[in-house]
């Protein structure tokens, strides 16, 4: 079986895994001419280490990452609004974060070393395969091409009646990582329309991330570092202390927060994985972790039943109500959480804090649990 995977990020690399555990050697091709330094922080759920244990990659993610057990929510001041426990019972793999360069670099150390600056001029399939023509002339021919090429997928327009625009949330995000530690769980802090969110990683250093409530495309509100501090002047314990790490801002990464759902995941021997099928706001920390599970599903399918209509069918049949439940759940709580109406943000917060902590258990429960044809470790 002759597969292509279509871009080398993270969950394109985690098919090349899942499909070599069980003998497929894919080519994969990543449109970047290199991975460089770039990226931030990424929080890996029990679900995500136990499908890494599935791939035998477990231990190296947490030789990389730090281990963390609770997730906070708090508002400006501090105050806590919800704390859940991510241990789940049955799950002994503890949430690690880590840095988003090192699961990339876990990642390829299994995987099939991608062609770097190549991308898809045209694919044309057929009933025996799909005829491929790359970027830099050289053309293939293959049972399946997966398409792992992220929102704005180039594969996704040639699956007949999945192509789709993203959706703007109305918020967008910056993130870093700054030195030192100033909590042990993951605490995200919600203000008037913005939130600071924090998050340990190994090495002694910490993970930020900031959201506004901006149009679409918009500048940063700031000119300098001392406009970018005076935007999140509002924010306590633990955001103080991070900001004020910062100093320069040559080093932020910015990106309008968004989300697609592809109306359709295959056609003709070519399926969409990841974000190029269902790409989710963060607000559950899941965005990364389904792209795993999805390369996980698939590769087994794939090895299972071959390269037919069947299990790409099976596929987003098994995949789609878990990547739709967690995209949906996500944007609402995005939405809530970006509130400007000091009545509405009351209401919210004591809402919150009322919320017993046996129902968000159960809420994150859910998430980790309900992975149906996804293979663990």
């Amino acid at each position: 079986m002759k597969v292509l995977i279509v871009g080398g990020g993270i969950g394109g690399l985690a098919l090349g895994v899942a499909l070599g555990r069980r003998g497929v050697t894919a080519d994969i091709v990543e449109r970047r001419a290199a991975y460089g330094d770039g990226g931030a922080g990424i929080v890996l759920g029990p679900n995500v280490m136990a499908v890494m244990k599935g791939l035998a990659l477990h231990e190296d993610v947490l030789a990389a990452g730090y281990p963390v057990g609770l997730a906070r929510i708090t508002d400006a001041t501090g105050r806590v609004l919800q704390q859940t426990p991510y241990a789940v019972p049955g799950w002994p793999l503890p949430a690690t974060t880590l840095h988003r360069r090192q699961l990339l670099r876990i990642l390829r150390s299994a995987s099939p070393a991608p062609r770097l600056g190549v991308a898809v001029s045209r694919l044309d399939s057929g009933v025996d395969g799909v005829d491929v023509v790359f970027s830099d002339g050289s053309v293939g021919r293959y049972d399946v091409v997966v398409g792992a090429d992220g929102i704005g997928s180039v594969v996704r327009r040639h699956v007949r009646g999945a192509d789709v625009a993203p959706r703007y949330s109305g918020y967008t995000c910056w993130r870093l990582v700054v030195d030192g530690h100033f909590e042990d769980a993951v605490v995200e802090m919600w203000g008037r329309g913005r939130r600071v969110g924090v998050v340990p990683l190994a090495g002694g250093k910490s993970y930020v991330y900031l959201t506004l409530n901006a149009p679409r495309r918009a500048p940063p509100p700031w000119t300098d570092l001392a406009g970018f501090r005076a935007t999140f002047a509002g924010f306590a314990e633990p955001a103080r202390s991070a900001l004020a790490r910062v100093d320069r801002l040559d080093g932020l990464l910015h990106n309008d927060i968004e989300d697609c759902l592809a109306p359709r995941w295959w056609d003709a021997r070519t399926v969409l994985l990841g974000d190029a099928a269902h790409a989710v706001t963060p607000n559950l920390g899941q965005g990364a972790g389904l792209a795993i599970e999805d390369a996980a599903a698939l590769a087994q399918l794939l090895a299972t039943m071959g390269p037919t209509q069947e299990a790409l069918s099976r596929y987003e049949s098994l995949r789609r109500p878990r990547a739709e439940r967690i995209r949906d759940r996500s944007w609402m709580l995005g939405n809530i959480s970006q509130w400007e109406s000091g009545l509405a943000r009351g209401l919210r917060d004591r809402l919150m804090a009322w919320t017993p902590e046996s129902v968000a258990r159960g809420a994150l429960e859910k998430v980790v649990r309900d992975m149906p044809g996804v293979p663990v470790g």
